[in-house]
Parts: structure tokens; C-alpha cells; sequence
């Protein structure tokens, strides 16, 4: 689905894209990573549409710090949460993993090291800097179902 061409869609879509390619042992990680479009909201069936999308990678902006920096240059720190969520048939194994099928713990090492210290190739990206992981929080606990948000940052300069 296209965006309107902003920074902001232009760097979640980025952010997905990476997480779609991403793999482990030669299989893709997630079944559906997309920019967050309230797939699993309450409308839409809430939980159970949960498993619809398993193992997903919703890639969501959250906010803006900014600041001014020598020669009064415009420094913009943006914040995008990663929505990460398994479903299991096995009660814990959506956040443990087992021989046939990652857990989000795995997933989170993989998101991270796929992000880190990465940007993207675009005709702004050589003001962009990268990404840095900042934090994560869980966010579903049930027995077969669970969901962590990770916050990833980068700097943008205007010069």
C-alpha cells in the first residue's frame, strides 16, 4: 500500500520492508510486517484476529524530540515501535520458542541485529542517522499468545 511520500511513511515502510526480508535458518521470521494500520484493533476482532497475522512485525511512529544545534540546524529524533507478536499452540511457547518455531525472545534478538545500527539507502538517508535500539515492553501475555513493542530511534539533521 503506497504512502503519501512524507519522511515519517517513508522510514515505517523502510522499517518494514527489513523486518519482511528478515529470516532464520533460511525461512522468513514473520508471516506479515507491514506499517501498524490497526490490523488487531478492537474492531477488527481484537485477540483473535491476533493469529490471523502470527508472527507479526507492525511497525508504528511515535513521537518527535527536536532540537537546535550549532549554526541553529533543526535535529529531530524520531521514535518508531515495533510491534512484534507470536502465537503458539503450546501453552509459553509464543514467548520461549521451541525446536519448530521461534518465541519472541528469539524474534527480538533477530529484530535487533537486523536494526541496530542501520539505516536506510535513500536520498535522504545522509542526513539520517542510524538506528539505535533504545527499549522494549512487553505487551500480550497469554498462554498461547505474546507480544512485545520494541522503540528504535534516529536522528534526522536539516541543514
Amino acid at each position: 500500500m503506497a504512502n503519501d511520500g512524507g519522511m515519517i511513511a517513508v522510514i515505517e515502510q523502510w522499517l518494514a520492508d527489513t523486518l519482511a526480508a528478515l529470516t532464520s535458518g533460511g525461512e522468513a521470521v514473520f508471516t506479515t510486517s507491514a506499517v501498524w494500520r490497526h490490523q488487531i484493533s478492537g474492531t477488527k476482532g481484537g485477540l483473535e484476529a491476533f493469529g490471523r497475522y502470527a508472527p507479526f512485525a507492525f511497525v508504528s511512529y511515535q513521537d518527535c524530540d527536536a532540537a537546535r544545534e550549532g549554526d541553529n540546524d533543526l535535529r529531530q529524533v524520531f521514535a518508531f515501535a515495533i510491534l512484534i507478536g507470536v502465537e503458539s499452540k503450546s501453552d509459553g511457547d509464543a514467548k520461549i520458542g521451541n525446536a519448530q518455531q521461534l518465541g519472541t525472545s528469539k524474534i527480538r534478538d533477530l529484530v535487533i541485529a537486523a536494526l541496530d545500527q542501520k539505516r536506510p539507502d535513500d536520498e535522504f538517508a545522509y542526513a539520517l542517522d542510524d538506528f539505535l535500539y533504545i527499549s522494549d515492553v512487553e505487551v500480550i501475555d497469554t498462554t498461547k499468545q505474546h507480544a512485545i513493542q520494541i522503540i528504535v530511534e534516529c536522528s534526522f539533521m536539516t541543514v
